[in-house]
């Protein structure tokens, strides 16, 4: 996990990047780059999400025997296949709550809070059918390492997500 730091970063980078909207927050205008929608790649900030939580999957799983590797990424690969479509939703949701949130409507907010729950109850369940998957091919310890860091990273994101959401009016 030395590598969480250089990810903390990065995500924080990203997170701003989708989150920040023009005149939101407390920081001073001049310290808060204005984006717009149209300033994010969403395909090219995915792929590279993907691509820095495979080399810290990597990282966290090393010391696996050779077949043991070979066995978990070819189980990792339709895990993450499953778990893009997950954040490209998330991401999604993001992007409208970015764009929407000074005008949204009760119902709005209703259906968002309840499409966030949704994505995370899948988030769970997709990494506990990982795990018994794993548990059964390559063992219990190593299948827990895989949750934890799946659970890590995750968690991370979602840190870096919400410490740069626009907070919604009080009314």
């Amino acid at each position: 996990m030395k590598k969480a730091l250089a990810l903390v970063l990065f995500l924080g980078i990203a997170a701003s990047a989708v989150a920040q909207q023009p005149g939101t927050g407390s920081a001073p205008k001049a310290a808060m780059p204005e984006l717009s929608r149209s300033d994010v790649d969403m395909a090219k900030l995915e792929k590279a999400l993907s691509t820095k939580r495979r080399e810290l999957v990597a990282a966290g799983m090393g010391g696996l025997s050779a077949q043991h590797q070979e066995i978990f990424w070819s189980v990792y690969g339709d895990f993450e296949k499953d778990k893009d479509a997950l954040a490209s939703a998330r991401l999604n949701l993001l992007k409208n709550y970015t764009d929407n949130f000074a005008t949204l409507s009760d119902a709005d907010v209703v259906k968002m809070v309840n499409d966030s729950a949704d994505l995370q109850k899948q988030t769970l369940d997709l990494r506990m059918k990982y795990f018994g998957i794993l548990n059964q091919k390559i063992g219990a310890k190593a299948a827990a390492r895989f949750v934890h860091i799946d659970d890590y990273l995750t968690t991370i994101v979602r840190l870096g997500i919400l410490d740069n959401m626009p907070a919604l009016p009080a009314r």
